[in-house]
């Protein structure tokens, strides 16, 4: 009999949030581990996009339960003592769910970029303003680079394939973005006062 999708419950792509598929992906990655185990794994990413923060991780491991995708058991011992997350089988089917095409066009397309949002509105201030914007930005980019540097070097090291090529992915972006910036300054340079 095939496998019917109501009785599954929510376990499709669709029905996962980006952080939710992490989330199950860190779980299956780290095997049986607790909530602050996981906490710690986004803690220790350059990426400031998702933090870790307590007030995000534990209510959604919750959640995750009570949808039938974590199951918990207990943690023997050591520095993360407390309940262990374990991936259920539903949680598996979820997970695979949501790495596997097809994928929605917002995974594949153009990114949200703030910066990019911003310089739309660039002639909103002075050509001083404008430069000052620009510097800064390259400035806190090349400093996220060289972090994002070390973690890939890090994580080169480490030697997990999948890690490490999702870090070079990191790295790269950022590169591509700072080409941006510069091209972007050119360009105002050659007319500072044009809108």
């Amino acid at each position: 009999m095939p496998d019917d999708p109501k009785r599954r419950g929510p376990t499709r792509a669709a029905e996962l949030t980006e952080l939710e598929g992490c989330v199950l992906g860190v779980v299956w990655d780290q095997g049986p581990c607790t909530a602050y185990s996981i906490r710690r794994v986004f803690a220790s990413s350059p990426s400031p996009h998702w933090t870790g923060s307590a007030g995000a991780i534990y209510p959604l491991v919750r959640r995750l339960r009570t949808r039938g995708l974590l199951e918990s058991g207990d943690h023997p011992a050591g520095p993360d003592r407390g309940q262990t997350c374990r991936l259920t089988p539903r949680g598996r089917r979820a997970l695979r769910s949501w790495l596997a095409p097809p994928f929605p066009d917002w995974a594949v397309g153009v990114p949200v970029d703030p910066l990019r949002t911003r310089l739309r509105f660039l002639a909103a201030l002075s050509p001083a303003g404008r430069a000052r914007f620009l510097g800064e930005a390259e400035r806190k980019l090349r400093e996220h680079i060289a972090e994002v540097r070390r973690d890939y070097r890090r994580r080169l090291a480490e030697s997990d394939r999948f890690d490490w090529l999702m870090a070079r992915g990191a790295l790269r972006m950022l590169r591509a973005r700072l080409d941006w910036l510069r091209e972007v300054s050119l360009e105002l340079k050659k007319d500072p006062n044009h809108r």
